[in-house]
C-alpha cells in the first residue's frame, strides 16, 4: 500500500507542558519538543506507523526556515517529506499542554500576508507534477488541511483533478471554497471533515444533529461517496452513498494531547479502507488510532516518544 499525503501548510509544531497553565500570568513548563507537523503530515506519520514505508508526505516549505523545518523532518523515523521550497516562512504553531486538567491549547502563527512570498506558478506546477509522478505508483491520495493565502484559489481542484485522471482513491480533509471548487472537477471518495466544517461548506448554518444526520445523507447520496463526520467527544456521523452510520469515539482514560486526533483518524479510517472497502471496520480503525494519539505528546502519532525526544 502507497499512500501520498499532500500537505499545503505544512507546520513547525512546538509542544509545551505545563503542570498547570493559566492566561494573564507567567507559565513555566515541564518540558517541551517540536516536530514537522500539519495535517497531512501527522497522517503520514501515523499510515508509516501503520505500516512502515506506506507514505509520502508532499509539502511546502518556506526558505526563511526550511532547514530547521527539515531537520526536524529527517530525525523523525515515521515521515518522509519532498519538499518544495517556496519563498517566506513555514507557519509556526504551539501547543499548550495543561496537565492537570487534561486541557490542550494551540496557538497558530500564519505568516503576514507579503505579494513578494506568491508561490507562484513555478512552484505550483512542481507541486503538480510530483503528484502526478506520485500517482503512477502509489495506490489513495490523503489531501489534508487549509490553503494559505499565497496559492492560488484553483490549487486543492488541480491536486484532486491530477489524483481523479490517475484513477486513484481520494481522501479530501479541507472545506470552504476549496472543496467546492474540486467537487467540480471530481467527487473524492472520501470527504472527512468537521461538524462546524460541514455546515459552513454545505448548509451555511449550524444544525440539529437530527438536520445534520440529514444533510449528511443527502449530501452522500448525491455525491454518490463516503462522507465522514467528526464531532469532538460526540459520536462520529458517516454516510456511504446516503446510508448512514453512527459510532462511538473510543474512550480514553487519560488524555494528554488532542492536536492531530482527527488526523490520525483520518490515516487509520483510509489505512483500513484501502485493506477492508468496508465504512465500519475503517470507522472503527480511526477511532482506536485517533484515541492512541490522544494519549501520546507527539501530534500525529500511535507511539510514545523514546524518553530521549521528550
Amino acid at each position: 500500500m502507497k499512500i501520498l499525503c499532500v500537505c499545503l501548510s505544512a507546520t513547525i509544531q512546538r509542544t509545551v507542558c505545563f503542570d498547570s497553565f493559566a492566561v494573564e500570568t507567567v507559565n513555566r513548563s515541564q518540558n517541551w519538543r517540536e516536530d514537522a507537523s500539519g495535517k497531512a503530515l501527522n497522517a503520514a506519520r501515523v499510515l508509516n506507523q501503520l505500516e512502515p514505508g506506506s507514505s509520502v508526505a508532499l509539502c511546502p516549505v518556506g526558505n526563511a526556515n526550511a532547514e530547521r523545518f527539515m531537520v526536524l523532518a529527517s530525525n523523525d523515523c515515521d515521515l518522509y517529506v519532498t519538499p518544495i521550497y517556496i519563498e517566506g516562512n513555514t507557519r509556526e504553531c504551539w501547543t499548550l499542554l495543561d496537565t492537570a486538567k487534561g486541557t490542550t491549547t494551540e496557538v497558530v502563527t500564519d505568516e503576514a500576508h507579503n505579494p513578494a512570498h506568491i508561490a507562484g506558478a513555478e512552484a505550483e506546477l512542481k507541486l503538480l507534477e510530483f503528484v502526478r509522478k506520485y500517482m503512477v505508483s502509489f495506490d489513495a491520495l490523503l489531501f489534508a488541511g487549509s490553503r494559505p493565502h499565497n496559492w492560488s484559489a484553483n490549487i486543492c481542484a488541480r491536486i484532486c483533478e491530477v489524483a481523479h485522471k490517475a484513477g486513484k482513491l481520494i481522501l479530501a480533509d479541507f472545506r470552504g471554497n476549496d472543496l467546492l471548487g474540486a467537487l467540480k472537477v471530481c467527487k473524492p471518495e472520501i470527504i472527512k471533515i468537521n461538524e462546524e466544517e460541514f455546515c459552513q461548506t454545505f448548509g451555511g448554518l449550524l444544525l440539529s444533529e437530527e438536520e445534520l444526520v440529514s444533510a449528511i445523507s443527502k449530501k452522500s447520496e448525491e455525491l454518490q461517496n463516503i462522507i465522514v463526520v467528526t464531532r469532538d467527544c460526540k459520536d462520529i456521523l458517516a454516510s456511504e452513498k446516503g446510508k448512514n452510520y453512527r459510532f462511538p469515539i473510543e474512550k480514553v482514560e487519560k488524555v494528554i494531547n488532542t492536536t492531530a486526533c482527527g488526523d490520525t483518524f483520518s490515516a487509520g479510517f483510509l489505512h483500513d479502507y484501502l485493506l477492508n472497502k468496508n465504512i465500519e471496520s475503517a470507522i472503527k480503525a480511526g477511532t482506536h488510532c485517533a484515541a492512541l494519539n490522544a494519549q501520546t505528546i507527539v501530534p500525529g502519532s500511535l507511539k510514545q516518544p523514546n524518553a530521549d525526544e521528550r
